[in-house]
């Protein structure tokens, strides 16, 4: 699906698919996050995945439909990634919470379906509550980057963290604002345009963009498990590779967390206003 503030080019071609996910096996990468309400993505990666001999892949897929057979979404999944996924997350905190869905996750795990159950979530309010949930995530998905450090420096990073709970991090890049034009940021974000810029500056001064800075910051910090990074082709993933190569003093990182913000209506994609 189209996906993106700085998204262009609209939804990935398939071939653009194969290029990209060749070039992730061949560097490491060997997890895919996806969900069944991700347009065809389920189909697009078992349309690649069928043609390949290396199967060991980890896929983790997302279910928003608590009214159906969890076991029965879960086999669907298996049947468009021609794989079974090792993680089934929750894709909301009301839908985690829920006894049934969760009696029929826990099942499907029971079963050795799948490995691991979890939730992706938004805010510290709902990760609080599925904290004190009966049943114990394996993976809390939520987001953070250098410009919203607020689960950071809460220090409910670090309760996850304790909790023996695996993190996996994404909007990474804020859904695309950190690539915005600085033309586009004021036009649509006016509110935010000191702090991004200010960030900016910090990266600069070290030989880094705004996106390097804040998934360089993610993957050193030691309670993340996986940082969920989305590309539209192979060389944007190049780019996100050749970060990761990058050995930077964390002094930079300190100086980056001085800036700090926190409006809710910029930093939770989910209350920009429309474009249409």
């Amino acid at each position: 699906m189209p996906y993106g503030v700085a998204n262009q080019n609209g939804q990935v071609h398939f071939d653009e698919i194969v290029t990209i996910l060749d070039l992730a096996r061949e560097k490491g990468i060997t997890t895919l996050d996806t969900a069944k309400g991700y347009g065809n993505s389920e189909e697009s990666i078992g349309s690649y995945l069928k043609h390949q001999a290396e199967r060991s892949w980890e896929i983790i897929t997302k279910i928003s439909d608590g009214e159906r057979n969890i076991a029965a979404q879960v086999q669907d999944s298996t049947e468009k990634l021609t794989v079974c996924p090792s993680t089934v997350l929750a894709h909301s905190a009301d839908l985690f919470l829920n006894d049934e869905f969760q009696s029929g996750l826990t099942e499907v795990k029971e079963k050795q379906l799948i490995r691991k159950i979890g939730v992706s979530l938004y805010s510290e309010n709902e990760i609080n509550k599925v904290l004190m949930s009966i049943i114990k995530p394996d993976v809390i998905q939520l987001p953070m980057n250098i410009l919203d450090t607020r689960l950071f420096r809460s220090g409910m990073l670090s309760r996850i963290y304790d909790n023996d709970i695996e993190i996996h991090v994404r909007s990474v890049f804020l859904q695309g604002l950190f690539y915005l034009p600085e033309s586009d940021l004021r036009n649509r974000f006016s509110d935010a345009v000191p702090f991004p810029e200010k960030l900016k500056s910090i990266a600069m001064a070290t030989g880094l963009t705004l996106a390097e800075l804040s998934l360089s910051w993610l993957i050193n910090l030691e309670e993340v498990s996986k940082v969920i990074i989305g590309v539209d082709n192979a060389k944007q993933l190049k780019v996100h590779l050749e970060t990761l190569g990058k050995n930077i003093n964390p002094s930079v990182f300190e100086e980056a967390l001085i800036v700090y913000y926190e409006n809710e209506n910029i930093l939770n994609p989910s209350l920009w206003p429309s474009t249409s």
